[in-house]
């Protein structure tokens, strides 16, 4: 074990910082919120009036075209707006136009008070915490449509909304589930974890991480605010099939420009991550002395990088159909229908394992932590991630057995489909030879991370059925798929945040939080979300169909069971807030190490240091080996008199 910077060490000074900002009427022009109030409107004006200029040119009628002057004023330029006005271009713009730059005093860096957290920082801690807590705000929101459709269901026949405004609250939900949530809070536990991992003292571009940060609240307001638009939300689904999505109402631009938003962070992200992963390693930690999780990262990344202009082009395309009148998908004018999934779905299938990776790594973390053991099979676990990266482009169609397309695709995508489940088993069974006769420590990551291996699983299984064509063809479009598709992303991604957010909770608060508290929200979780969704694999199988707001009344029974478990299961969270909440303000302090961890961000204080070390540390060997005489993963603060451990 490595040694510990001394417990008294204070990570931030309490007398530094930004200094207050100037009085009168410079603090308009000082970034933050008051500059973005003007700012954002100004730019709003400047959007609507190059929308009336070119119309007036191009002697396009009428002039003031509303949808137009919302998507390009309102969904694109007022967001420019906010956030020059928050400050995130302040650094380039003045090096763009020849201004001398501000020189970096790093008084802008690291959080000193809660208002810190409220400003543009270059902190990626800061910055990782910034993003937990927007998502867990979104996830919140999505959580809260979910139980209204879950409460619409509830009997058969309509209770309280139309049809329209049902597809909107599924649609939305589902949106923010996945673009506003999951994606992200994985993004922000690895942007507070991964450069503390490899020894660094940040990310490589702290002013585009920063950036990535403030487009993440853009996309999720855009979609959530589609509800007070004519015509209410975009209701095609998350996955907007066109050209049914070109013929809905207003709402639909709204999911086109968050998706780009938001896959623009996703982008930005992504890219700091490789380059940060690939050059600021600390000395002596060489790939195969990464920690999975950093593997993990690396690999989702990757994915990012090349699979997300896909979503991009797609959402572009349906704009272009509904706001130019081009004709990518309007079979009337020659375009292609079927091309708009081959498109999405190119994207969206990898965008699963996006949402699965990470939690990979963070499972292999917490299993080999709180079973004192090091990971079964480390190389294969990490060749496996490379391995998903390749093969999950290779079966994006079996989404589309039933759309029509060509017949000769769907035996390549079925053996794609089920040869994808190999590195995923590998790692399955890693988990649980890592587990075997391990010294296991139940505490709640751990729960947690069992809790997503056995939920997992059984998304795995049902996968493996929808991947093979006859069944798909059965139950396509059907609460068979609903139930696959929340064991995978709830009972695969969401149990494997929560185990990331209470295994490293000490660690970014400096507080521990309540045991007995996490361990009942997993355990209502646990029960609620089996109670939830398992029972959709029968109605599913039964021939009940998804996406619709009403259904036939042999269903109901399932159905009030379902709604009533949904209910129980939102309930949980409680739980889990007041647990967070009062642990951050009241909890016990924490030690730097409460989990005896091997890996790098376990040796420093709790919180960090400003800059994360002291002294840059030395990586001596694997970060896994519990229960080794003598093992080390890395020595620092001085203490260069052990030996380094060879790796083999």
């Amino acid at each position: 074990m490595t040694s510990v910077v001394a417990a008294e060490h204070q990570p931030y000074a309490a007398h530094e910082g930004l200094p207050p900002p100037p009085g009168g009427w410079r603090r308009l022009l000082y970034p933050g919120f008051l500059r973005a109030a003007w700012m954002a409107p100004l730019f709003f004006g400047i959007g609507c009036g190059i929308v009336v200029l070119c119309r007036w040119w191009g002697g396009w009628h009428p002039i003031w075209f509303g949808e137009i002057i919302v998507l390009v004023g309102a969904l694109i330029a007022a967001p420019i707006g906010f956030l020059a006005g928050v400050g995130v271009f302040d650094y380039w713009v003045r090096y763009a136009i020849g201004a001398p730059t501000v020189p970096e005093d790093h008084t802008g860096h690291g959080a000193y008070s809660w208002r810190d957290y409220f400003r543009v920082n270059t902190d990626h801690k800061v910055i990782g915490m910034q993003y937990l807590v927007t998502t867990v705000v979104f996830f919140l929101i999505a959580g809260l449509l979910a139980m209204l459709v879950r409460a619409e269901l509830a009997k058969p026949g309509m209770q309280f909304f139309d049809n329209q405004t049902y597809n909107g609250l599924f649609s939305v939900h589902a949106s923010l589930m996945i673009f506003l949530f999951v994606i992200p809070a994985f993004a922000g536990l690895a942007n507070f974890v991964v450069p503390l991992m490899l020894g660094a003292p940040d990310m490589a571009f702290p002013r585009l991480n920063a950036l990535s940060y403030w487009l993440l609240p853009i996309a999720g307001i855009m979609m959530v605010s589609s509800f007070l638009v004519p015509g209410g939300a975009f209701a095609s689904g998350w996955t907007g099939y066109a050209p049914l999505s070109v013929h809905q109402p207003m709402g639909t631009i709204f999911f086109n420009m968050g998706v780009q938003w938001a896959g623009a962070s996703s982008i930005m992200t992504a890219l700091n991550f490789l380059v940060t992963i690939i050059t600021m390693r600390a000395p002596g930690m060489t790939f195969w002395r990464m920690p999975l999780l950093v593997w993990a990262n690396f690999t989702t990344s990757l994915l990012v990088v090349i699979a997300t202009p896909f979503i991009a082009g797609s959402q572009f395309f349906v704009m272009f159909d509904r706001v130019m009148h081009t004709h990518f998908f309007d079979i009337a004018g020659g375009g292609y229908p079927l091309g708009y999934q081959h498109i999405f779905w190119f994207y969206s299938h990898p965008a699963v394992y996006i949402m699965m990776l990470p939690g990979f790594g963070i499972a292999s973390e917490v299993i080999s932590t709180f079973s004192r053991k090091p990971i079964f099979g480390y190389r294969l676990m990490a060749l496996s991630l490379m391995a998903i990266l390749v093969l999950g482009f290779s079966v994006w169609a079996h989404h589309m057995f039933v759309s029509g397309m060509a017949p000769w695709l769907r035996v390549p995508m079925m053996v794609t489909t089920l040869l994808i489940a190999i590195p995923t088993g590998i790692k399955v069974f890693s988990w649980l030879a890592t587990m075997w006769e391990g010294k296991i420590h139940f505490n709640t990551p751990m729960l947690w991370a069992a809790g997503f291996v056995s939920m997992f699983v059984i998304g795995g299984l049902s996968g493996i059925y929808l991947g093979a064509v006859p069944i798909d063809i059965h139950v396509s479009d059907t609460y068979f798929v609903v139930a696959h598709i929340h064991y995978v992303l709830f009972g695969g991604s969401l149990f494997t945040i929560f185990a990331g957010i209470y295994y490293w909770f000490p660690k970014m608060t400096g507080r521990m939080y309540n045991e007995t508290l996490g361990k009942l929200h997993f355990w209502l979780t646990f029960v609620g979300f089996n109670a939830t969704f398992f029972p959709m694999h029968l109605i599913g199988t039964q021939g009940m169909p998804r996406r619709v707001s009403d259904y036939d009344p042999m269903f109901a029974h399932w159905n009030m069971f379902i709604s009533v478990a949904s209910f129980f299961l939102g309930a949980s969270t409680i739980v889990f807030l007041y647990n967070m909440i009062t642990s951050m303000r009241r909890g016990e302090p924490a030690p730097g190490n409460p989990w005896r961890s091997l890996t790098l961000e376990w040796q420093v204080t709790s919180p960090p240091p400003r800059f994360n070390f002291d002294e840059i540390p030395q990586v001596v060997g694997s970060p896994y080996e519990y229960g080794v005489p003598g093992a080390r993963h890395a020595v620092l603060n001085g203490d260069r008199t052990a030996e380094e451990v060879p790796v083999h």
